[in-house]
């Protein structure tokens, strides 16, 4: 165990790699391995209806399936991505990140943050780009929001504990490069007068993620104070 301090949170890996590695594959987080899994076979799915329409590409297949069958494919927004250099950093951070959260939270917690996270990501992206969009057709999709919502849990729940292993000093310093995105592309959006170039889904899922903390490290706190007064009173 380390102390939360900006040395250690800037050397996750000073033990070395491969503690972080067994620490990592002793979690149990079935919610976010069903979840990757999901992310992945949707994709395999999207691949093979690919070939089948003979598509350019899984973008193009995937943009007109929001034409074809629009109904099925905002139903399954947050699992469609547009290619192999959407999915494969979306289902490599959600499997590295989102198991570091979940183990923090309840199974319903973890489900709820997810679930708010993912549609609330959609609905944002949806609703930016019919505003400030230049195209009638919006089409959004992508896993991100989840994983910006483990980002910004992580940022807030995890340096409450005083010590942490290095996995969680990992997904400490992710959550703070998730913070320091999009801070950079508002900040930008506004010196720029450029709205549409703000990537609101990842804006919402951090949102979504940093109100989990807050909730649960105040049920935490509340759950420990009766405990501390009991002590007091021998």
């Amino acid at each position: 165990m380390r102390r939360v301090s900006v040395t250690n949170l800037l050397t996750p890996f000073a033990n070395g790699v491969r503690p972080v590695l067994a620490q990592h594959r002793s979690l149990s987080a079935p919610v976010t391995d069903l979840l990757t899994l999901a992310v992945c076979a949707v994709y395999a799915l999207q691949a093979f209806q690919t070939a089948l329409w003979d598509a350019p590409s899984v973008f193009v297949a995937t943009n007109y399936v929001y034409l074809r069958a629009p109904r099925l494919a905002w139903l399954l927004s947050p699992l469609l991505h547009g290619g192999l250099t959407h999915v494969v950093p979306n289902a490599l951070t959600l499997f590295v990140f989102g198991r570091i959260a979940e183990v923090h939270l309840s199974r319903v917690g973890f489900a709820a943050m997810t679930l708010l996270a993912a549609a609330g990501s959609i609905a944002a992206l949806a609703g930016w780009g019919i505003a400030f969009g230049s195209d009638p057709h919006v089409a959004v999709y992508g896993i991100s929001g989840v994983v910006f919502a483990a980002a910004g849990f992580a940022v807030v729940h995890v340096p409450r504990h005083g010590t942490v292993t290095d996995l969680e000093l990992l997904a400490m310093l992710f959550g703070v490069c998730a913070v320091g995105l999009v801070s950079v592309e508002v900040l930008a959006a506004a010196v720029f007068l450029s709205p549409a170039s703000i990537n609101v889904g990842h804006a919402t899922g951090l949102a979504v993620g940093v109100g989990a903390g807050v909730v649960s490290s105040a049920c935490e706190a509340g759950r420990s104070e009766p405990q501390t007064a009991g002590r007091n009173r021998y």
